[in-house]
């Protein structure tokens, strides 16, 4: 079995890929809603109070948009 045929195998249509990505995005959403303190930030030249939730976000969002942007570069090679 190649490589495409395993990605596309799933449920519903969905490749396991897609599953595994859909699951560790509700996880992080369940997990930066559960978090809602206030808390202090810092951050190489600069400290902010802000909510956690708001940190955690930018986080995620920030860990996402580098793994896109490096599975990317991967497929241009």
């Amino acid at each position: 079995m190649s490589d495409r045929e395993r990605d596309s195998a799933g449920i519903a249509g969905l490749s396991y890929r897609t599953i595994a990505g859909l699951v560790l995005a509700l996880v992080v959403l369940l997990f930066v809603v559960l978090n809602r303190d206030e808390t202090k930030i810092s951050f190489i030249v600069f400290d902010a109070r802000t909510d956690l939730w708001i940190a955690l976000l930018l986080a995620a969002l920030g860990g996402f948009v580098a793994g896109y942007l490096m599975s990317r570069a991967r497929y241009r090679r």
